[in-house]
């Protein structure tokens, strides 16, 4: 289904084909070019175009009459706004009938964006074969010549936390000094160095940037939810959509925030976020969330009176999988953190709805569901999920979570490894530039992340080796993303440790608990501790169970005695 702005506007007049091999065959049969229209559901500059340059009657004529115009949402179809993004939304890529790439631009107001299809039929007409030469075509990624990246090493690690760290912004929290994201993954990262090497610098940054977060205009106190991003460095010029993954994430953030220092006001901010969660885009049918709210200015400014009309909040109402994939994961640690049985049974639903609705029969799972469920193949998906069903057997301890996630690994491994390293992005090509595959390096490191967690918790080493084979092919190539090379650095400290496993006993949300859980995390000094939660409501004191290669330690009730010291003078089991 198509969508255009909530303000009056004509584009659903222009014939707007679904992306896919049906709209290039036909390019193909009436010899036209291909118009691809990429929009974001919340982009305050795709709906200007859809109330201007594509409600203009000469631009509807054009682009029926001489075009195929394609229109693809970026969260229904993130594969396709990969290969063809160029700087934002809108991105309108030319194309010829074969899938070659013609240029590309950005948002264009009415004249100049009718001046600019009529040069391009024009030159079409009349010098066909010079614009079809001029096209660029996908390519296969060029064979490795013979030498080895650079090796997954500790230093790799290191040069990846000294390289998150200089993004930092000591003046007013996250990382880089211009446009500010979110960056959920790099406070994860700098959290996890802390818990492993204590350095306190770490966790003060992860401190200061919620905190600044938390008091700019970024964070909405009045609804509730944070904002995707600020065209400020100091958080107060917010964009404003509040996405799904973005207020997921962020209570994982703020609840191991919680879980480190005992803090009430990182426990107040998590609860905050999933009350908003719950008031604002729940899906109270299937139970799973919707995936954003928009807020929109309406046509008339004020009321007759001159009074500043309320601005139009939007929700964006399909069930994305990766998304919910990553709510589920911070609802169940909501559960056993802060004892809120709503979050374990809202998590629970999630996960049904992943694997009820979004389960494709061929293997993996679709992107989103739309009455039914569309985009199937994609490995953000497969392995989101997969994180989800993990983190459900770690807490919940029901094999059939675990066996669902050694089916999606199953699922990774047919359908998108790589055989020069790494995993592919999609399992279904495509037309265009869908035709080739990627290995992107982010989508890679939460590979490596499952199959790590999953030879942790199943026992089999041999997911240790599929980790190996999603990152081996990035090394070097990690310093061309930045903040978003964090979760590789996590991926690889983890891969390269083996995994301490501790199983906690006792009442969910219970104080003894969260000690003996800060405890392991931040105490052990170790590179893959695995923390398990068991609830044991009727126990009374809450105890601690280690296992370290093939040997297994406690009961241990005193946090004080989860240090390597602590754990050194008991006899194992």
């Amino acid at each position: 289904m198509f969508r255009f702005s909530v303000r009056p506007n004509r584009a659903h007049m222009i014939d707007w084909r679904e992306w896919g091999e049906d709209a290039f065959e036909e390019a193909r049969g009436q010899g036209k070019l291909v118009v691809l229209f990429i929009a974001a559901f919340w982009c305050g500059f795709c709906q200007r175009m859809d109330e201007t340059a594509l409600s203009d009657d000469e631009t509807i004529a054009l682009l029926n009459a001489f075009f195929i115009p394609i229109r693809v949402e970026e969260s229904q179809r993130p594969d396709v706004d990969l290969r063809y993004n160029q700087n934002g939304w809108p991105t309108i890529a030319v194309l010829t009938p074969d899938g070659g790439h013609l240029f590309t631009v950005n948002y264009m107001d009415t004249d100049p964006f009718v001046d600019l299809l009529v040069k391009t039929v024009t030159q079409f007409q009349s010098d066909k074969e010079g614009l079809m030469a001029a096209a660029t075509y996908p390519a296969l990624a060029a064979p490795q010549d013979g030498t080895e990246p650079p090796a997954l090493s500790p230093e790799l690690v290191g040069e990846i936390a000294g390289m998150v760290e200089g993004m930092a912004d000591h003046e007013h929290g996250g990382y880089g000094t211009h446009f500010k994201f979110l960056h959920t993954e790099a406070n994860e990262f700098l959290l996890y160095l802390y818990e492993t090497g204590g350095e306190s610098t770490y966790l003060d940054h992860v401190t200061f940037t919620l905190d600044k977060m938390l008091q700019s205009l970024t964070f909405h106190a009045k609804d509730g939810g944070f904002y995707r991003y600020s065209s400020q460095s100091d958080w107060n010029e917010p964009h404003p959509e509040k996405l799904l993954e973005d207020q997921a994430t962020l209570v994982s953030n703020f609840l191991r925030l919680y879980l480190i220092t005992g803090d009430p006001a990182r426990r107040e901010s998590a609860e905050g976020l999933i009350d908003y969660l719950n008031s604002t885009l729940l899906d109270g049918d299937s139970g799973a969330f919707f995936g954003c709210q928009d807020y929109v200015r309406p046509v008339e400014q004020t009321d007759a009176d001159g009074e500043p009309l309320p601005i139009i909040s939007v929700i964006d109402e399909y069930i994305y999988c990766d998304a919910n994939a990553r709510a589920a994961v911070a609802f169940l640690d909501a559960w056993w953190i802060l004892g809120r049985e709503d979050c374990r049974e809202r998590a629970v639903q999630i996960l049904e709805v992943l694997w009820r609705d979004l389960r494709a029969p061929d293997g993996g799972t679709y992107h989103y569901v739309d009455r039914e469920p569309q985009a199937p193949g994609m490995l953000t998906d497969a392995t989101a999920t997969g994180i989800a069903f993990l983190k459900a057997y770690s807490v919940l301890h029901d094999e059939e979570y675990l066996d669902r996630a050694k089916e999606l690994a199953g699922d990774i491994l047919r359908m998108h490894r790589s055989p020069d390293g790494g995993f592919f992005d999609i399992s279904q090509k495509g037309p265009a530039n869908l035709q080739v595959p990627i290995a992107e390096l982010p989508q890679n490191a939460a590979v490596a992340s499952f199959f790590v967690r999953l030879a942790d918790l199943s026992g089999d080493t041999n997911h240790r080796e599929e980790a190996v084979w999603a990152l081996k092919r990035f090394p070097g190539a990690h310093r061309q993303f930045g903040a978003f090379a964090a979760g590789f650095g996590q991926a690889l400290a983890r891969l390269l440790t083996l995994p301490l496993i501790v199983t906690i006993n006792g009442s969910a949300g219970s104080p003894e608990v969260r000690s003996l859980a800060q405890a392991a995390t931040t105490q052990l000094g170790h590179g893959d501790v695995v923390v398990k939660f068991r609830d044991a409501p009727n126990a009374g004191s809450a105890w601690a169970e280690i296992r370290l290669g093939g040997s297994s330690f406690g009961p241990i009730s005193e946090p004080s005695q989860l240090t390597p010291d602590g754990i050194g003078a008991l006899e194992p089991r």
